[in-house]
């Protein structure tokens, strides 16, 4: 492949335009409002040391939380509030003896929390609120108490009439187990555990008695994992070496030989491998794999044996379960690893850091991030975890249209090892641009490339199949359409594929047919794959944005109305949204009411928010204008004030026209609105 390689890189050179200067753009702050941007800042929130900076940071996320849960209550949304409600409760998960102070000044929001959930008889989010409010409440902490008393004692009221007088305490225990898993309070995990030990001893008794009876089972089916939770709980309050204690009081049902052989040898015998492998213990659950729990048992550990490679190491694979970045790079730095397999895992969250940091409009702290890797050690793991870094920036600062570093970090990638990654986004640009003949040959490197991974030939025959029609080889186009599409198939006819391969599937194939002149067969595989993943943003943006572009606006709007019911982010529902309705001025037709709604129904200050207030008349244009502080903002800006009419001087063609130009030459290839913009430009 090394000689392929070579001969594509000489291509590169030779495609390589100069393009005029462009706009240059500090990196954008993060927004806390925004889902993303959060969860980015509370993944670098593990990593901070305790004290007054973190303390500062964390205040910051905590406004934004309680903004989006006020958002929640005005907008009737309980189960978003609650989600939220969670999140908060976690950012004191390692040190909930903080939570009063940090959350004091939240009170009333979480009293009006309390207060939606127990009439809507929610108990596990009212349960939350009262057990936050017990920590910031000071002198009602006994009202606080006495009402969580009260709902747990109705619970276990409840389950006895239904089941009998031996159903109590399930219920309490199911009831205080989400809190408890977010927020592990001393004095509460005190509790929870307490019942569930109390449960177990009774019921065990009860079945060596009495035998199973259908209530018992279903009053308590889930106490085989008793010793998991118990386990779970103690780990997350930071007590790893009590879990053995409360573990050996288990006889009969809800025990688990290996938590508890693992942690008699912790509670005997602390070394750094005993917390390695009680961690392990509780991650491999079959029926409730816990890295979180697996995650605090290391950091226990490390409290101990900060220095222990094994534990960092293990600390930091816990971490990456998790989702989180920063904090496993962390440990993986501290733990200097060297063998083959530890680096690739390095290498790719380094990769992960920089790709986040870069389609999140922060290319210059994306370059830092890709700096810091290129200090670490040579030899050739971590040469193949440079390309995969270079990879990452490359699609980062591609997404911010700024092509020319794109190519430039996408060819050092070839040039160290050569990746289908890596090509197929080159054959993307090239695709995009009209440099036909250089994507032609990047989208056959890399389906050759491709080894035995079908799924990934599959999408690159589908985008070489693109590239030759655009270059008006018919022949050869249909020939990869129907090659991806048999492809496809082959892939789906494995026993209950995943519904976001079927999804894509589905997808990939309606594009293929509609250029193949199957029109109507196409439209109804674009619309079936919504229905197959109804919870993926992508598919639904990626069937309104396709159905617009080939002229199926009736399509489009069912795909779209889908999409305004389903469970997806809203930012995706606005983008829709704004599309549909560019197009219906287009061809001249009434608003969408549906559309028109919803985009009536978001405010705030994030983009996409702002958006649909000037679509629908809340904001000037100018404001607008004033915060479109990124290249991608710049290019929307653009695009919607000329597709909306936002833009006031967008009634002169000759403007209108250079706008939509202005949005092709930012090179964000990968947005709709480029594509929407050419299909604007060809038309009338």
């Amino acid at each position: 492949m090394s000689r392929i390689v070579g001969s594509l890189l000489l291509v590169v050179a030779a495609c390589a335009t100069a393009r005029p200067p462009r706009p240059s753009f500090p990196d954008a702050p993060l927004e806390l409002r925004d889902d993303t941007d959060r969860d980015q800042a509370i993944d670098r929130l593990w990593v901070m040391p305790h004290g007054a900076a973190r303390d500062e940071v964390r205040a910051g996320i905590t406004t934004a939380i309680a903004r989006r849960i006020d958002d929640a209550l005005q907008e009737d949304k309980p189960l978003v509030a609650e989600q939220l409600l969670y999140q908060l409760a976690s950012l004191w998960q390692e040190d909930p003896d903080a939570v009063g102070a940090g959350l004091a000044a939240q009170a009333p929001l979480i009293e009006r929390l309390r207060a939606v959930f127990a009439k809507s008889g929610s108990a596990e989010p009212t349960i939350a609120c009262l057990v936050l409010l017990a920590e910031i409440s000071g002198g009602k902490r006994a009202d606080v108490m006495s009402e969580l008393e009260d709902i747990l004692g109705y619970a276990d009221d409840l389950a006895s009439a239904e089941n009998g007088s031996n159903a109590t305490r399930a219920q309490p225990i199911a009831l205080l187990q989400p809190t408890v898993l977010v927020l592990p309070a001393d004095w509460l995990v005190a509790k929870y555990v307490q019942l569930l030990e109390a449960r177990q001893k009774v019921v065990a008794d009860l079945l060596v008695k009495q035998g199973a009876s259908i209530q018992l089972v279903r009053a308590h089916h889930d106490i085989l994992s008793t010793a998991h939770r118990i386990a779970a709980a103690l780990a997350r309050a930071g007590k790893p070496e009590a879990i053995h204690l409360h573990l050996s009081r288990l006889t009969g049902i809800g025990t688990d030989r290996e938590i508890a052989a693992r942690a008699e040898v912790l509670a005997e015998q602390p070394t750094a491998d005993a917390y390695v492998q009680l961690a392990a213990a509780l991650r491999k659950d079959e029926h409730a794999p816990d890295p979180v729990g697996a995650l605090a048992v290391c950091e226990a550990g490390l409290a101990k044996f900060p220095h222990d490679p094994t534990l960092l190491a293990a600390a930091a694979e816990h971490a990456t379960a998790l989702g989180r970045v920063d904090q496993p790079i962390a440990y993986y730095e501290a733990a200097r690893p060297a063998d083959p397999a530890t680096v690739r895992k390095l290498g790719a969250l380094y990769a992960e850091r920089i790709a986040r940091l870069g389609f999140g409009g922060r290319p210059a702290a994306a370059r830092t991030a890709l700096a810091t890797l290129e200090k670490t050690s040579q030899g050739k793991v971590w040469t193949e975890a440079r390309a995969a870094a270079e990879t990452a920036l490359g699609k980062g600062m591609l997404s911010q249209g700024r092509l020319d570093d794109a190519e430039r970090a996408l060819t050092t990638s070839l040039d160290l090892a050569p990746s289908v990654d890596a090509l197929e986004t080159l054959a993307t640009i090239y695709y995009k641009t009209g440099r036909l003949d250089a994507a032609n040959k990047m989208a056959s490197a890399a389906i050759a490339a491709t080894g035995g991974d079908l799924e990934r030939r599959a999408r690159l025959e589908r985008i070489a199949g693109d590239v030759a029609r655009a270059d008006n080889r018919a022949r050869d186009a249909a020939v990869l359409y129907l090659t991806a599409m048999h492809d496809w198939s082959e892939l789906l006819k494995t026993p209950q594929p995943p519904k976001s391969l079927l999804a894509e599937g589905q997808l990939e194939a309606g594009r293929g047919l509609w250029f193949l002149g199957h029109s109507d067969r196409a439209v109804d595989l674009v619309l079936s794959a919504t229905e197959e993943d109804p919870d993926s943003a992508a598919t639904f943006s990626s069937a309104v944005a396709f159905l617009i572009e080939v002229g199926r606006p009736v399509d489009a709007l069912d795909a779209l109305h889908r999409a305004l019911s389903a469970d997806i982010n809203e930012l995706y529902k606005v983008y829709m949204c704004l599309w549909v309705v560019a197009d219906e001025r287009r061809r001249g037709e009434p608003r969408d009411r549906q559309a028109v709604d919803y985009l009536a129904s978001r405010h705030g200050d994030l983009w996409y928010e702002q958006l649909a207030e000037t679509a629908t008349g809340r904001l000037d244009f100018t404001a607008l204008r004033a915060n479109a502080n990124t290249a991608p903002r710049q290019a929307e800006l653009a695009f919607y004030g000329v597709v909306l009419g936002l833009d006031p001087e967008a009634s002169a063609p000759a403007y209108a026209k250079k706008k939509l130009v202005d949005v092709i030459e930012a090179g964000l290839v990968l947005d709709a609105e480029f594509d929407l913009a050419r299909l604007w430009l060809a038309g009338p």
